[in-house]
């Protein structure tokens, strides 16, 4: 259970998230100077980023005890740190549970990191200045800066259709040559077009279908070959059963990028609404990228299999969901009967609810 301490923390990031997310001016955009100020670090010694910085590059994560996807990605990091520090590559995990945090909230802090037994440095954002300085709208979000203190990329969330193109990027900065087997990431997104995205997707999850709808095309407009704010459009489409529209938004979105997970698994949601073609195709569908860490994949699945009446096979896709995402997706039909209009519903909510974390 998340301590109240914790709870409260969220609360407030979230105020400053939403009082933020639209001011753009001051964001560094990539290939600028990286903002590197000094912070503090757990013992409240102050500690320029600059010195951090590895010969080669320098990875700033800024995560929150809170939130499970900056502990899984602080998690990742920590365990490449090593090796990333062999090739030149240091990293820095900036703590932004707190505008002020006090003696308690350190404290807690100190526990958490004993108890994650990190290696990487890991420094306290007072005042959420360093925060505000990348533009941040989420946790986890992730800065990389080269050699020369510039921004070399930057990644809003951990969904794991970005882990690996995050991942990609780090070890473009430490020099370490990619699997030749493994796709090419694309590495240069517009930085505004992912700031409406994930801005989008937290107004989705706080029920603002609308002004969702419009940060995903200003998102779309800032990037026009950003295949992922096509895909929540064509999401949005689905949501209210617009089958022409979704089938227009996903063809649009195969152009650009026709390997994108999520474009899958929307894809697999329309096959399942048109009649003329099998739900098992669907399943399979789904049951592939739930393999793969796709939350609102292994939603979609269970809700499919419960209107059908499997009820075995709809247990174990809705206990995956929880799995990778911490929310449970039965909360939405409890006391339905199954049936395909509840599962539809279910659907459209059990993403909204995951889409923010980028689960």
């Amino acid at each position: 259970m998340v301590a109240p301490r914790m709870t409260r923390a969220a609360a407030l990031l979230a105020i400053a998230l939403a009082s933020r997310a639209a001011a753009a001016d001051d964001r560094p955009s990539i290939g600028a100077p990286a903002p590197l100020p000094a912070l503090r670090d757990l013992a409240g010694k102050s500690r320029p980023l600059a010195d951090v910085k590895g010969r080669r590059g320098l990875v700033i994560l800024f995560w929150a005890g809170w939130s499970d996807r900056s502990v899984e990605e602080l998690k990742r990091l920590d365990a490449a740190s090593t090796d990333l520090a062999a090739h030149g590559v240091t990293i820095a995990a900036v703590n932004v549970d707190r505008f002020s945090p006090d003696e308690g909230d350190a404290a807690e802090l100190r526990a958490q990191i004993d108890r994650l037994h990190l290696r990487v440095a890991v420094l306290v954002d007072r005042g959420l200045e360093l925060f505000h300085a990348y533009g941040v709208v989420t946790v986890p979000s992730t800065a990389v800066v080269d050699d020369r203190g510039r921004l070399s990329y930057f990644m809003y969330g951990y969904s794991h259709e970005q882990r690996e193109a995050l991942f990609d990027a780090i070890n473009a900065a430490a020099g370490i040559a990619r699997h030749p087997s493994a796709p090419a990431a694309r590495l240069a997104v517009a930085p505004a077009a992912l700031r409406r995205l994930q801005l989008g997707r937290l107004q989705l999850q706080q029920g603002h279908a609308d002004a969702a709808r419009s940060s995903f095309e200003l998102s779309a407009k800032a990037d026009e070959s950003f295949a992922d704010p096509i895909v929540e459009l064509a999401a949005l489409a689905l949501d209210s059963a617009d089958r022409s529209g979704a089938h227009d938004l996903l063809d649009r979105a195969a152009a650009m990028d026709r390997q994108n997970a999520a474009l899958r698994r929307e894809r697999a949601r329309l096959s399942a609404l048109e009649l003329s073609r099998p739900a098992a195709d669907a399943q399979d569908a789904l049951a592939d990228l739930a393999r793969a860490d796709d939350a609102a994949a292994a939603g979609y699945l269970g809700y499919l299999l419960w209107a059908a009446g499997d009820a075995a096979r709809a247990e174990s896709a809705f206990a995956r969901a929880k799995e990778i995402s911490d929310v449970d997706p039965r909360q939405w039909i409890a006391g339905e009967q199954a049936g395909a209009e509840a599962a539809w519903s279910a659907m459209a909510r059990y993403r909204r609810q995951v889409a923010a974390a980028g689960r």
